[in-house]
Formats: C-alpha cells, sequence, structure tokens
C-alpha cells in the first residue's frame, strides 16, 4: 500500500509507518504523474495542494485526506464520481485561529490605548471558530455582535451574550470585525465576495479589520482604497491570490503573515488525528497514533479569569505564538522578485516553527 503525505503534517508519516510504504511531497509541487508512478492508494495533503481531476486522473488513488478545516482546495464532487472515500478535519484549527484573533485584539488596543471593555466586535460566520472568537471575547468583556444567516435559517440558538445582526448593521456598529466563512461560490449564502466596497466604506475609522477565512471572501482592492482614508487596522492571514500577495495590505497592516493562523502545533496535531481515525475507519488497519497523542498531552490553557488581564494575556501570546515575527518575515520577502516571493511564501508555511496554544 502505498501512501502520500505532504510534508508539515506533524507525526503523520511516522504514525502511518506500519500500514504501508510513505512518500513525502511539497505542497504545491505534487503532479499526476508523481501519483501514478508511485502508485498512490492513499493521499494526504494540506491546504497548498489542490486535489482534483487533473491531479488524481488515471491514478489508483482510493483514499483522500486532509489536515484542514477549509475544503475548498478539494474537487469533492469529483471524488464523489469516482468513488474515493475523503476525510478532513473540521474544527482542528480553530482555537489557533481564535488565538490569533485575539491576539490582533489585544495588539490593536495595545496600539489604541483601548479599554476593550467598551468595544464592540463584529464576528461573521459562528462555526467552529466563530464560536471559540465569542468565548474568549466574551472572557475579555467585549461586546458582540453576530452573522450567520445559514445558522439563522436552521433555527440555531445564538448564547445570550451575542447579539444576532445583519452585516450593514454589523459594519456600522462595529470596532472589530472579523470574518470566519468557508469559501462558497454557490448556494443561497455564497461567501466569495460577501465583504464589499460597500461594508468596508461602513468601516469606523481607526477600526479593526481581521481576515483568516479565505481570500476571495474580502474585496481586497476595497480595502486597499480605505487604508489610509479610514486609518484602518489590518490583520490579515489569507490572500485572495497566494502565494503572490497584496503587497500594499501587507506593508500597511499591523499583521500580515503567509496563512498560518491555524497553524498552531496543537491545531496541527488534531488535524493529524482526524485524518488518521477517518483512515481507520475506512481499511480497518491501526496507525501508530502513540505520539500525537504524547504530544497532545502537552496542551494546558489559560483559565477564565485571565482573560481580563490584557497586558498579561497579550505578553503570553506574544511570545508563545510570536505573530509578529511572521509578520516580520513576510513583509521582508515583499523585497524580492516574483518567484522568490512565492518560494518564501510556501517556505514560511512548510518551516513554519512548533508553537502550542495557551488558550
Amino acid at each position: 500500500m502505498n501512501i502520500f503525505v505532504e510534508e508539515n503534517i506533524p507525526l503523520l508519516a511516522q504514525s502511518l509507518k506500519p500500514c504501508g510504504d510513505v512518500i513525502t511531497f511539497s505542497g504545491r509541487n505534487l503532479r499526476n504523474e508523481d501519483l501514478r508512478k508511485g502508485d498512490c492508494q492513499m493521499l494526504f495533503v494540506r491546504s497548498t495542494t489542490k486535489v482534483n481531476e487533473e491531479l488524481l486522473k488515471g491514478t489508483n488513488v482510493e483514499f483522500v485526506g486532509t489536515a484542514t478545516s477549509g475544503i475548498d482546495h478539494i474537487d469533492t464532487d469529483y471524488l464523489k464520481s469516482k468513488f474515493i472515500s475523503f476525510v478532513y478535519a473540521p474544527g482542528s484549527n480553530a482555537n489557533s485561529v481564535a488565538e490569533y484573533v485575539v491576539f490582533s485584539i489585544l495588539k490593536w488596543g495595545e496600539q489604541n490605548n483601548k479599554d476593550l471593555s467598551k468595544v464592540t466586535i463584529g464576528i461573521i460566520g459562528y462555526g467552529n471558530i466563530g464560536k471559540l472568537v465569542a468565548k474568549y471575547t466574551n472572557y475579555m468583556g467585549l461586546n458582540i455582535l453576530v452573522n450567520d444567516p445559514p445558522l439563522k435559517d436552521s433555527g440555531y440558538g445564538f448564547p445570550s451574550f451575542a447579539h444576532y445582526c445583519e452585516l450593514d448593521e454589523m459594519f456600522n456598529s462595529s470596532e472589530i470585525i472579523t470574518n470566519h466563512v468557508p469559501l462558497t461560490l454557490s448556494g443561497e449564502y455564497p461567501s466569495s465576495g460577501l465583504i464589499n466596497a460597500r461594508h468596508i466604506s461602513c468601516l469606523k475609522d481607526s477600526s479593526l479589520f481581521i481576515h483568516t477565512s479565505r481570500g476571495g471572501v474580502v474585496d481586497e482592492e476595497a480595502l486597499t482604497g480605505n487604508i489610509k482614508k479610514k486609518k484602518l487596522f489590518l490583520s490579515i492571514d489569507v490572500w485572495e491570490n497566494e502565494p503572490f500577495i497584496n503587497s500594499i495590505l501587507a506593508q500597511e497592516a499591523i499583521i500580515a503573515t503567509p496563512h498560518v493562523a491555524g497553524y498552531s502545533y496543537d491545531g496541527k496535531l488534531r488535524g493529524t488525528m482526524s485524518m488518521l481515525n477517518g483512515f481507520r475507519k475506512f481499511f480497518n488497519i491501526e496507525p501508530d497514533t502513540g505520539a500525537i497523542t504524547g504530544e497532545s498531552s502537552g496542551y494546558c490553557p489559560l483559565t477564565a479569569n485571565q482573560y481580563l488581564k490584557y497586558k498579561e494575556l497579550y505578553s503570553l501570546l506574544s511570545n508563545s505564538r510570536n505573530i509578529d515575527n511572521d509578520t516580520r518575515k513576510l513583509t521582508e520577502s515583499l523585497k524580492l522578485s516574483d518567484e522568490l516571493r512565492k518560494q518564501a511564501f510556501d517556505n514560511l508555511r512548510k518551516n513554519y516553527p512548533n508553537r502550542r496554544e495557551i488558550l
């Protein structure tokens, strides 16, 4: 049994060694001929590998796993048409992204001498990440607005500490906006271009806009046109044309990172375990998960009462996640040629350090 594993999925190759021959590959570089020549039957990826007909046609792949919660890089319709089993890792990186959002808020608050207990945050998308952002910002004493039409239509009962509102009201009422929706192109509520020029024009002066969902959800051109006009503070992790990112936004943002908000070590471990559980169910083969279980035991979150100590929390997150260093490295890469910028973006993700969660 030949198993292809994208690099930068912690301990996955080690866990699968008892199950077959493991071949590792670099994301974005995998080709159809590689899978055919290697007689790949199982494929494990992250978001840099586009899994579609072009990659899989004529191969023997029968199982695909992605260590991500987002699946816009996977052509699930094609997998279904070819009876290829598929697993992903919903919620695995949610806490990592929520930490990134909390750090962004604390950094903005520190730079603007804000009393966060008097600040309103608008959370777009109330899934795994949105719920955690609401939970943590509630601990921090913020006023919370949420928007999630599909969830509202389902009859979901939003918590008493979060006020539901439409997008226009949210943009007019919030000092902070953060979005956590998947990238969808169809359906009743497509998210492509969801946050448009009209919404962005309604952002309050000196407000904080956090973008960690997927490139394409936000109109980057409109955001670029309003940065200086409204003195916006931006925290951006995802970009429309990755790895060729918008250099103006990256240079102007207080935080600009190469799609790594969900890259905490703990989040990666959860994503790895999700895929291994799916693999176990499909093949009825037991992988070796001992190392992952051992590493996961190192997660020790803060208690709720520590969230109101803003300066201390800011310092703890600065040290544990070192997001400012990620920003420095990305902005330095903008001086390079296009091809070297592309390589730098991918290398920053591929060689991302192991950083533990504390929330």
